[in-house]
């Protein structure tokens, strides 16, 4: 296994110091050959006020940039529930699996844009679940599938949960070809239909990210229809 951090000195040298000028309560470093960002995060307003103040462990992956981290809150603070976006592994649940990179750019985004763009909107959106006793729950997507559900929902415009699965079946795919069926369900070949929108989105979400979502899907399906053949 190689690791970016032996493999790339000079982006490591760049990663430290980019830490220590933007977020000099945080350090960096190696445990068991894995990069981990460790300390206090301040959450500030647009005034620069401190709201709140995190411990908190980034580990950053192997391969990164071409995965993002994974952050835990280590201070106690936060109860690690999935109501609160915590994974069961106690990892924060920063964005869905399927659109990290709508936002994320393997050749361009840094370990400063990662906290800046996750992380700090994650305690933000904690910081107002506090102060709004969960009021702003629905300010952010459901937790695993129904969140990714309704993820595709919106970028579609649709209720139609057969023409999401259409949708994630044809990211599976290793090239969606012009003369299949368009997913909305029109009829036409999607080459008269939605082919930009599936290319755009095909270019963003990973192959194997969307097959995840769809063997979850899969799995939702079997559990419905085995409940429902047991209530005949």
């Amino acid at each position: 296994m190689e690791y970016w951090h032996l493999k790339n000195k000079e982006l490591f040298d760049l990663f430290k110091k980019k830490i220590d000028e933007e977020y000099p309560t945080l350090i960096v470093l190696v445990v068991d050959n894995l990069v981990n960002i460790k300390g206090t995060i301040r959450i500030k307003d647009d005034k620069k006020i401190i709201l709140n103040s995190y411990s908190i462990n980034i580990v950053v992956p192997h391969n990164f940039p071409h995965e993002i981290p994974k952050l835990y809150e280590v201070g106690g603070k936060i109860p690690l529930i999935p109501d609160r976006h915590f994974e069961n592994d106690g990892s924060a649940c920063l964005c869905l699996r399927d659109e990290v990179f709508l936002y994320w750019n393997e050749e361009k985004s840094t370990v400063i844009d990662f906290i800046k763009f996750f992380v700090e909107p994650f305690f933000h959106w904690q910081i107002e679940y506090e102060a709004s006793g969960g009021q702003n729950k629905d300010n952010a997507h459901a937790h695993g599938l129904m969140g990714a559900i309704n993820f595709y929902k919106n970028i579609l415009g649709t209720d139609d949960v057969k023409v999401v699965y259409k949708f994630i079946e044809y990211l599976t795919k290793k090239k969606v070809k012009k003369h299949w069926p368009c997913f909305c369900g029109s009829g036409q070949q999607i080459r008269y239909c939605h082919f930009d929108l599936m290319k755009y989105y095909k270019q963003k979400i990973r192959s194997k990210d969307a097959k995840k979502t769809l063997d979850n899907f899969k799995r939702m399906i079997e559990i419905i229809r085995n409940n429902k053949e047991k209530k005949e």
